[in-house]
């Protein structure tokens, strides 16, 4: 390891030997007791940065001291009262002190915030630039940052692309610390652990690794962390850019890794033994590994009871198939076996289709696109006018094809129910591989027929057969099957019937309940002493 550089040694009286300072550079200069000098080299590096100011100290008359802080991000009545106005009064002894005890500033006389000690340029330049201030006095090669910062956040939402209509209204924001505090305040143990990284070149954006450490898979955690460490980029501005670099498979449709905007969700997937990773500036937090049912999953199933859960789970696993084949179906019996649809029925969509310039092909295609165009429009333009243009547009633009004999009735209905039933899935980035996988196997459809639709059923079930999420097959609890883990795929069933993790996330400590067994309803007082009158 490199010793620091000592200023004296730098040629810092020529300018353009400061100017040619870079950031690895700083790493190796130390700070010099000569104020002047560290100034002279500290507002060159902050040069045109009208952002960073600075304030002068005079500390007992013939002696100096200096701050810089960054406006904006730091609260400067902080500054005053923790840290000027505590130097000022203690004016006469604080040199001193220092000099006998080089922890006085931190231990007795800035003891309301938490203070660093920095003896280079570049935990200096860092400090100011995170939101710290950075003290510096004649006289020392050491200077302090000081925690002064105050980010402009956005207070504690209901998150907007996860409601519910039973359950917690927090929501994630885009303040690391505000996300991992909405964590802390749901699990009390120091079981929870959270380890901080900085990614990014330029952004130095903090991420948060948290787990449960007697639960978390530590083949799983090592990875997570081995694949962070190998990032090297310029700038993190959001979770997703960490969710893309670190998957298993880039080239595949369907995401491998979770997110959410709901603190109960991430913790109820820390408690299964999962690992979050927190990324500053983002709502959104990762959760690994993360498996395709997982996607087909919301908290409210666990808030309902399980009669009404467990049936619109089933809505939803239908919804989803009918969403990815619903046009592909029509197409391909309509055009390849009419067969397989009832007489009256049949003549009800040749009836329909009489007149129509199109195949079923076209017919299919253009309503698809002309639907996610909408949607994609909806979705883009200001909430008001969306919904309008969504709606609107949808009427009108179905009504008018159908009066100008562009498509039939019965094409209109098929689109608009698969596009309902795509609304249904819950998790938006497995809605958009579907969206994407639904013209191939429409082309395919009115290529072969149902021959060609199965083709592309088994060819997108040999796909998420091969897909890995940290080590975890995709399929995971169907294939490969666990019995034990189904309890809760298709089915939700009663909190205490669900008395384990699951086996393919938690390797460790997989039960839940440690009652003497499952935790069965129990029946009330009056009841029981009847149970008891009936076997004396």
């Amino acid at each position: 390891m490199k010793k620091p550089i000592k200023l004296n040694n730098l040629k810092e009286n020529t300018k353009e030997s400061i100017e040619k300072i870079t950031e690895e550079a700083l790493k190796e200069i130390s700070l010099d007791e000569d104020l002047e000098k560290n100034i002279q080299i500290l507002e060159k590096i902050f040069q045109h940065c009208d952002d960073v100011n600075k304030k002068t100290l005079h500390i007992e008359g013939n002696k100096k001291g200096i701050i810089f802080f960054l406006s904006g991000i730091t609260d400067e009545k902080s500054i005053v009262n923790f840290i000027i106005n505590p130097l000022l009064k203690n004016e006469g002894v604080v040199l001193e002190k220092i000099k006998g005890n080089p922890r006085y500033i931190e231990e007795y006389l800035l003891v309301n915030h938490s203070v660093e000690k920095i003896s280079d340029l570049y935990g200096g330049v860092i400090g100011v630039l995170e939101g710290k201030a950075l003290l510096l006095i004649d006289g020392y090669s050491t200077g302090y940052t000081i925690e002064v910062r105050e980010y402009p956040t956005r207070d504690v939402q209901e998150p907007i692309t996860q409601t519910l209509v039973r359950g917690p209204r927090e929501g994630f924001t885009e303040g690391i610390k505000d996300n991992l505090a909405l964590i802390r305040k749901r699990i009390k143990t120091p079981d929870l652990k959270i380890e901080k990284k900085e990614i990014g070149h330029l952004t130095k954006t903090s991420v948060a690794i948290c787990y449960i450490q007697n639960l978390v898979d530590p083949k799983v955690l090592e990875e997570v962390k081995v694949r962070l460490d190998k990032i090297k980029i310029d700038a993190i501005l959001d979770s997703s850019t960490i969710e893309q670099l670190i998957e298993d498979s880039s080239f595949s449709p369907f995401p491998q890794i979770g997110n959410t905007e709901r603190p109960d969700a991430a913790v109820s997937a820390l408690i299964e033994g999962r690992v979050c990773i927190v990324v500053d500036g983002s709502p959104f937090v990762l959760i690994v590994p993360q498996v395709l049912v997982d996607m087909l999953h919301i908290t409210e199933d666990y808030y309902e009871r399980f009669y009404f859960s467990t049936a619109i789970r089933l809505l939803r696993y239908l919804a989803f198939g009918l969403s990815l084949l619903g046009p592909s179906l029509y197409v391909a019996i309509t055009t390849f076996h009419h067969e397989m649809i009832p007489t009256k029925l049949l003549v009800s969509i040749a009836a329909a289709r009489q007149g129509i310039p199109f195949p079923a092909f076209l017919e299919a295609l253009m309503m698809e696109i002309a639907f996610e165009a909408l949607r994609e429009a909806g979705v883009r333009l200001p909430k008001p006018i969306g919904q309008a243009v969504s709606i609107v547009g949808a009427l009108v633009i179905g009504e008018a094809a159908v009066q100008a004999g562009l498509v039939s009735q019965i094409m209109v209905i098929v689109v608009a129910g698969t596009g309902i039933a795509s609304f249904t899935v819950p998790a938006f980035n497995i809605g958009i591989a579907i969206r994407l996988l639904k013209i191939p196997i429409l082309l395919l459809s009115s290529v072969l027929g149902l021959f060609g639709v199965s083709i592309a059923v088994i060819a997108i079930s040999i796909h998420l057969s091969t897909l890995r999420s940290f080590g975890v097959p995709y399929l995971s609890p169907i294939a490969p099957l666990t019995l034990q883990d189904n309890k809760d795929v298709i089915l939700r069933g009663p909190v205490w019937w669900i008395n384990q993790r699951p086996t393919y996330i938690a390797k460790n400590n997989v039960v839940k309940l440690k009652s003497g067994g499952e935790m069965k309803p129990q029946k009330p007082q009056a009841e029981e002493e009847k149970d008891v009158q009936k076997t004396s």
